[in-house]
């Protein structure tokens, strides 16, 4: 570097000189638990996933453990029957078919909405009851 201004007849800068960092501290913030975002309990929903019907086969697949289970009531149809299929390990051909008291559901319905729109009877112990069957594939 030294050479390069010499040859060029300019003045060589001075060497900078660092001074050795400054150890810094890093906190962690502290947890404002004013800021923590719950849901209302007037938008959970509280399920009771019973299991109905028991065809030939279905005894190779886990039963469901946890029957009852608190969700946003913004989950749908489809949420539940992903759960069902996770937890009973189930393969992708077996159908999930979901219904609340007579009525089978679509899998783009709200939780929130069957239990506005079916009411009383769909709810036993203040628990959303949805009873759910396995359909197995043809074998041919």
């Amino acid at each position: 570097m030294c050479s390069f201004y010499k040859q060029r007849g300019l003045e060589v800068p001075k060497p900078v000189v660092l001074s050795p960092p400054t150890p810094t501290i890093m906190r962690k913030p502290k947890k404002d638990m004013s800021a923590v975002f719950t849901i209302p309990p007037e938008l959970d929903v509280s399920l009771l996933l019973q299991f109905v019907g028991a065809e030939d086969g279905i005894n190779n697949y886990k039963p469901l453990e946890r029957r009852y289970v608190r969700v946003s009531g913004e989950a749908t149809v489809r949420h539940v029957e992903l759960f069902i299929r996770r937890k009973m390990e189930l393969s992708p051909t077996c159908q999930v078919d979901v219904v609340c008291g007579d009525h089978l559901l679509d899998h783009d319905q709200s939780l929130k909405h069957i239990q506005d729109t079916i009411g009383e009877e769909a709810i036993q112990d203040g628990l959303l009851v949805l009873h759910f069957g396995l359909v197995l594939p043809n074998e041919s």
